[in-house]
């Protein structure tokens, strides 16, 4: 019983110990122009990928800031952005940002269309930048 117990808790620490802190750690954005985007006068690009620090951090900081909303959304789709992860898994998104100053962000899983978050004004205008420029 001894032994069992001394090999479930070196198990447990070995599975905590042998997790790497960055495993899942965001590598690359790329933002796809949508219908939105694409009947603008002049769409920014057709997709952009984004690979710098400053850049991911910035829209991590939106997926992280943004609020849930309630209700039923109906929505355009201005971007399709995709987070890619060092462990190679993707995660898909619409993300609604204005070139507007002033103006809030969408963000919409595509696993869960229906719900929607809002980006925060400082966020989206973080990302207009990087978007827009």
């Amino acid at each position: 019983m001894k032994k069992v117990l001394i090999m479930a808790i070196v198990l447990l620490f070995g599975l905590a110990g042998c997790g790497n802190k960055g495993e899942n750690e965001i590598v690359s954005i790329r933002i796809e122009c949508a219908e939105i985007c694409k009947s603008m006068g002049s769409p920014p690009f057709t997709e952009k990928t984004f690979k710098a620090i400053n850049e991911i951090k910035a829209f991590q900081r939106a997926i992280e800031k943004a609020e849930k909303m309630d209700g039923v959304l109906n929505y355009g789709v201005m971007f399709y952005m995709t987070v890619s992860y060092q462990d190679d898994t993707k995660q898909k998104y619409v993300l609604n940002v204005s070139d507007e100053e002033g103006s809030r962000g969408l963000l919409v899983d595509a696993a869960n269309s229906s719900q929607g978050y809002e980006i925060p004004e400082e966020q989206a205008e973080e990302l207009a930048r990087l978007i827009y420029a």
